[in-house]
């Protein structure tokens, strides 16, 4: 054993650290276990981490345990194929504290480690799900054992506890996307998860708030806003095997009040570039892909009388007023084009309307078959809006409805040069405005019909800034209610796009 330096306790809560093993090569994993009177558990989930596979050394976190569980990590050490850490701590300061100060001391003092583990010592998360969620980590950054995606569940678990466990997360993640609509955690107050070094570093550059459930739901929302969502990976959560369990009512009743915190917190936090958080559930960056939205439009197939009934409304009341509002803006026009044009409803409308030539241009085959079934005197072309297959100046009104914002600011640019290019007199841009109610909306979209889809910048969604966006850019502007949700419409000239608007 070897005594750790006073210089490397990076904090007065911090009693001491113990090294055991250090003639054995580090590994490039370092697992976090948290104890409090753990004495029954510990020995055993150190020696579980002896995989095959994968190499893992440990930290254990002890907060004074009575019942002598630093005493049972330093015996445990002896027999370890493994290093072996041993941090103590002054006092009971929490979980949450506890993972901050080891989370610190390693991103301190141990660079040697490349992924950093948080796991139980009670055996309900499965050491042998390690390399799993690595390899998880290392792709993505992040990466959470999840019991509420397909595969995952808790079967030692009541009805009771399964169902207030289900309550729970149901709560954390609606009220979270109420501020982010595109956050993607199902189970937030999974403790099973694995960092990437420097994914870790980048989300303790801010505040980390609460303990228990309240902890671990900061940890993911943060990583999420800095650019890096969880990717959830299911898991099998089994009861504690010994030991008693630590929650208590004022864990939970934390954890129910700081979704609110967190979300009016870190409302501003800018996303890291180039990063974007989907709603999918098996995916942990942007995904704009064609297969993505062709399980987006499957939806359409649903024949249950709520599907029917949406359907019904889009088709005769906000198709129809989607229409006239593209007349209103666009002026006289004997040619429209709308690019993502989706089920066609309102290019429908539009052509029934004026008798004009109305084109629609989709990338998605499921959309376009639909499509090409509602809108049976239009032109439907399989294609991307970002290379349209069409001669300059074709159409007079170039417009899309609640399409930009699915696309990263450089693709936003040649979107909007795109559509200039083909456009003679205006293009017509229509995006939500989300501020307050756009949550809702897509939480309803998601929820009640099904669907799902990708907000990849979320910036968008007012005239200020889109000011801001595109600096100079002349154009007008007005918001409507109409729709039953407030939406932006942005009116554009061609030439003006093309002076304006940087190239992506």
């Amino acid at each position: 054993m070897e005594p750790q330096p006073q210089s490397a306790v990076s904090h007065p809560r911090i009693d001491g650290i113990e090294r055991f093993n250090t003639h054995l090569p580090a590994a490039p994993i370092l697992v976090v276990i948290p104890t409090y009177n753990e004495r029954e558990n510990i020995e055993g989930i150190l020696q579980a981490m002896n995989l095959p596979d994968v190499k893992c050394d440990a930290i254990v976190v002890d907060d004074g345990s009575p019942d002598g569980t630093a005493e049972a990590v330093r015996q445990a050490s002896a027999a370890s194929p493994r290093r072996v850490l041993l941090m103590r701590r002054k006092g009971k300061f929490g979980l949450g504290v506890a993972y901050l100060d080891a989370h610190r001391w390693i991103l301190e003092n141990a660079p040697e480690y490349q992924y950093i583990v948080q796991m139980d010592a009670d055996f309900s998360h499965d050491p042998r799900m390690i390399p799993l969620l690595v390899r998880e980590a290392e792709a993505y950054g992040a990466a959470v054992g999840s019991r509420y995606v397909t595969g995952g569940a808790a079967p030692d678990w009541d009805r009771r506890r399964l169902l207030l466990s289900s309550a729970a997360n149901f709560y954390l993640r609606s009220v979270l996307r109420l501020f982010f609509p595109s956050y993607p955690v199902r189970d937030n107050t999974s403790g099973f998860m694995v960092w990437r070094r420097d994914v870790l570093q980048a989300v303790l550059r801010h505040p980390i708030f609460g303990d228990g459930y309240s902890f671990l739901t900061s940890l993911k929302l943060v990583a999420y806003r800095v650019g890096y969502p969880p990717r959830e990976v299911p898991i099998i959560l089994r009861d504690r095997r010994l030991g008693v369990s630590k929650l208590n009512k004022h864990i939970m009743f934390e954890a129910f009040k700081m979704p609110w915190r967190l979300g009016w917190t870190f409302r501003r936090l800018p996303s890291a570039p180039g990063t974007a958080a989907t709603v999918e559930d098996d995916a942990a960056a942007h995904d704009n892909s064609i297969e993505m939205w062709d399980r987006y439009y499957a939806s359409e197939d649903e024949t249950g009388v709520f599907a029917k009934f949406v359907h019904w409304g889009r088709e005769t009341y906000f198709g129809d007023l989607f229409a006239r509002r593209v007349i209103a803006l666009g002026g006289p026009a004997s040619s429209y084009l709308e690019l993502g044009v989706g089920t066609a409803q309102s290019l429908a409308r539009l052509q029934r309307r004026t008798g004009a030539r109305c084109v629609g241009i989709e990338k998605t085959p499921r959309a376009y078959e639909l499509g090409k079934a509602y809108a049976t005197n239009c032109e439907m072309v399989l294609g991307d809006g970002m290379a349209m297959p069409f001669p300059d100046a074709s159409f007079d009104v170039v417009y899309s409805l609640g399409l930009l914002e699915h696309f990263e600011p450089e693709e936003q640019a040649r979107l909007l040069h795109e559509q200039a290019r083909v456009a003679k007199k205006a293009v017509l841009v229509e995006v939500p405005a989300a501020m307050s109610q756009m949550p809702v909306i897509f939480w309803f979209n998601r929820n009640m019909l099904g669907k799902r889809g990708v907000w990849a910048d979320e910036e968008l969604f007012s005239s200020r800034r889109f000011k801001k966006k595109y600096p100079g850019l002349p154009f007008e502007y007005f918001y409507d209610w109409a729709s039953g949700c407030m939406t932006c419409w942005f009116v554009l000239k061609p030439e003006d796009i093309q002076k304006y608007v940087p190239r992506g």
